[in-house]
C-alpha cells in the first residue's frame, strides 16, 4: 500500500511548505470528494508523495510516531533496494527527518469521512496516512488510522462510488465469511466497521503486524496457497458442470472465443473448485516466521478452480519485473503451470484455459465502469489470442 519514502534526502521546498495553493489539481479534488467534502476540523499537515500536486501517497506530519508508523509497512514484493530504503526513511522519520524527505510539505483536509471514522471508533486525535494510489480502474482512498503515539488503529477502504463500494463490501463480507476458517499460518484482517452514510461505504479493517524479514526468507508458499483455496471446503465437478459456464457463454468470453470448443476439449476433466482470493500476489501478503499475512481480498470469489492464486501471484509477480508486458507474463505462467500448480493437484490445461477465461472476464468487469477501452492495455488481447491458440 505504502510507497517507500526516501531516495534521497533533499532540502525542504520552501514555497510549497505548508501551503494550500496547490490543492486545486485533479487528484487531491478526486480526493475530497471521496471523502465526503470538508469537514468541521482543521487542515492536517502533510508531506504529499511523490508531489502535492500529482499525490499518490499523504504521509501524516503532526507527530514523528505517527509518520514513522505510516512507513512501517512490508510485504513480500520488495526488492533489496527498497527495504533499504524503508529502512532509511524509518531512521530519518525517528530523526524528526521526515518533512525534509522529497515532496512537497503542505495541508490537507479536514475531511468529513474521516471525521466520521473517528467518531465511531472513539478516536479523538485521528492521524492519518492517505494513499490514492495511480489512477487506475478500482481507485480508492485507502487510509491509515493513527493514533499520534504511532499505533495503527486499522485501514479504511472508501467506497466512493458504486463500483468502489461493491468491492470494499465485497472484501468485508469476504473477511467475515473466512474469520476462523483460514489455516493456522494464515492471518487476514478483521472488520472493524462498516459504515455507509448512503452515498459511500467505508469498511474498516484491523491491521496485520508485518515483519522487516517479510520476503527475504521467502514468500507465501504454494501449499499454503492451495490450503487457503480449501478453507471453505471444496467441489469437484466435470468440466462441463462448471457453474459458471453460462456466465462465459453469455458474456465477453462468450463473443470472443469458442466456449462449446472449450468444453469439448476438457470434456473428460474434473475440476476441484474452491475460494480464490482473486488478486494474491506478493505485494499483499507478508510472510515470515512460517506465517503468510493476507490482505486486499476485493475480488474474492467462489466456486474457481483450486489454483487460480497460484497462476495469479506468478504471474503478475512476472508482469512487474518485466513492466507492462502482459504477453511474456502469460508465457512465463503457461510454460511453468505443471510446477505451479503440482501442489494442488490439478489438471494442468483445464486450470489454465480457465484462468485465461478469468482474466478476460476481469477485463470485461473493469471495462464496464467508465473506463476507456484503451486504459485496458493488451492483457484480455493476449488472453484471447493464447486461448483461442489453445484450443485451434
Amino acid at each position: 500500500m505504502c510507497t517507500e519514502v526516501f531516495e534521497r534526502v533533499a532540502e525542504p521546498n520552501i514555497e510549497s511548505s505548508m501551503g494550500r495553493h496547490d490543492l486545486d489539481n485533479e487528484d487531491y479534488q478526486w480526493l475530497l470528494g471521496a471523502l465526503g467534502g470538508p469537514g468541521a476540523g482543521t487542515p492536517h499537515d502533510v508531506l504529499g508523495r511523490p508531489s502535492a500536486d500529482r499525490p499518490q501517497l499523504y504521509l501524516p506530519l503532526g507527530t514523528r510516531d505517527a509518520g514513522t508508523a505510516a512507513l512501517r509497512r512490508y510485504h513480500d514484493g520488495r526488492t533489496r533496494l527498497e527495504r533499504m530504503k524503508t529502512r532509511a526513511g524509518i531512521w530519518s522519520a525517528r530523526l524528526g527527518m521526515l518533512r525534509f524527505a522529497p515532496g512537497d510539505r503542505t495541508q490537507i483536509g479536514p475531511f468529513a469521512v474521516v471525521e466520521r471514522i473517528a467518531q465511531v471508533l472513539g478516536e479523538e486525535d485521528l492521524e492519518v496516512a492517505v494513499t490514492l494510489g495511480p489512477r487506475r480502474r478500482n481507485r480508492k482512498p485507502v487510509l491509515q488510522l493513527l493514533r499520534p503515539n504511532g499505533s495503527t488503529i486499522g485501514f479504511a477502504k472508501v467506497g466512493w462510488s458504486p463500483f468502489a463500494a461493491s468491492l470494499v463490501e465485497n472484501e468485508a463480507d469476504w473477511l467475515d465469511r473466512l474469520k476462523g476458517n483460514v489455516p493456522s499460518n494464515i492471518e487476514i484482517p478483521r472488520v472493524l466497521a462498516r459504515i455507509n452514510d448512503g452515498e459511500r461505504l467505508v469498511v474498516v479493517t484491523s491491521p496485520l503486524q508485518t515483519s522487516p524479514r517479510a520476503g527475504v526468507s521467502g514468500r507465501i508458499s504454494a501449499s499454503t496457497i492451495t490450503r487457503l483455496a480449501r478453507s471453505l471446503g471444496t467441489i469437484e465437478v466435470g468440466f462441463d458442470e462448471l457453474p459458471y459456464l453460462d456466465v462465459l457463454r453469455s458474456g465477453r468470453v462468450g463473443r470472443l472465443i469458442d466456449v462449446d470448443r472449450l468444453v469439448d476439449v476438457h470434456a473428460d476433466t474434473t475440476i476441484e473448485l474452491g475460494t480464490w482470493h482473486g488478486d494474491l500476489t506478493p505485494w499483499n501478503t507478508s510472510t515470515s516466521g512460517g506465517v503468510s499475512k493476507v490482505w486486499d481480498w476485493e475480488f474474492a470469489d467462489i466456486d474457481r478452480p483450486v489454483g487460480f492464486d497460484l497462476l495469479h501471484n506468478a504471474f503478475e509477480l512476472v508482469r512487474r519485473q518485466v513492466s507492462k508486458n502482459e504477453e511474456a507474463a502469460l508465457v512465463a505462467v503457461r510454460d511453468r503451470a505443471h510446477v505451479l500448480l503440482a501442489s494442488s493437484g490439478q489438471p494442468t490445461k483445464a486450470v489454465i484455459d480457465l484462468y485465461l477465461c478469468e482474466l478476460i472476464m476481469l477485463e470485461a468487469r473493469l471495462r464496464g465502469e467508465g473506463w476507456h477501452p484503451t486504459d485496458l492495455g493488451p492483457l484480455e488481447r493476449h488472453a484471447v489470442d493464447m486461448l483461442n491458440r489453445r484450443l485451434a
